[in-house]
């Protein structure tokens, strides 16, 4: 049985990535090559059922805005139904994607990135956009300059940073000995927080 207590509902898409980063949990996924069309009916009941939580994320699977020109009709579709309930929207994505009359639709970008110096000007550019959580996953090359950097440019946009746990592989302590650094980061251990909408049109509270 699902848990109706939790604090965010998820849609997972499936619609490609031209990263290939080698953390991706997706990667081996059971549902990694499933390629089956939304049923938005049942979409539709889901979000229904978790309305009153007044928001949804929705992420990969890949990169949810991959091949946006060739997933359009899905996004209205998608927002189709998110205006009639009057929820809101955050995307979660490491794409520098900057379609302005997308972001007025998105409440919050919570954009990936492992380098700062590789994403800086867009994220600049997007902090005129849309509101911005980046989101750094440890690895063994994560450095205290690294997230210095992250916590100075935070300021700079007046954004969100979060740290995330590695899953899967080993990051040479480097999640731990950061967390103590600096405990006024927030940080996301590993572990399932979300109710998901996964790409085979099945609910469920664990990802993996």
């Amino acid at each position: 049985m699902l848990r109706t207590t939790c604090p965010n509902i998820s849609i997972i898409t499936n619609f490609g990535c031209r990263s290939n980063c080698w953390y991706c949990i997706w990667k081996g996924h059971r549902l990694e090559n499933v390629k089956i069309d939304t049923d938005w009916k049942k979409l539709y009941d889901f979000l229904l059922f978790y309305h009153s939580k007044g928001k949804v994320s929705v992420s990969g699977g890949g990169d949810c805005l991959y091949k946006f020109d060739k997933y359009k009709f899905w996004w209205e579709s998608f927002f189709n139904i998110t205006e009639k309930l009057h929820m809101l929207v955050d995307i979660h994505t490491r794409e520098k994607f900057t379609a302005g009359s997308f972001w007025e639709k998105i409440n919050r970008c919570v954009f990936s990135s492992d380098r700062l110096e590789n994403d800086i000007d867009y994220l600049r550019c997007l902090s005129k956009l849309t509101k911005i959580r980046i989101t750094h996953l440890v690895t063994k090359e994560t450095t205290n300059e690294m997230i210095q950097d992250y916590l100075i440019f935070k300021k700079e946009i007046n954004c969100q940073f979060t740290i995330k746990e590695l899953v899967g592989h080993d990051d040479g302590g480097r999640y731990k000995k950061i967390k103590e650094k600096y405990p006024d980061i927030i940080y996301l251990d590993a572990g399932d927080y979300n109710i998901y909408y996964m790409p085979d049109n099945s609910t469920t509270d664990t990802f993996l």
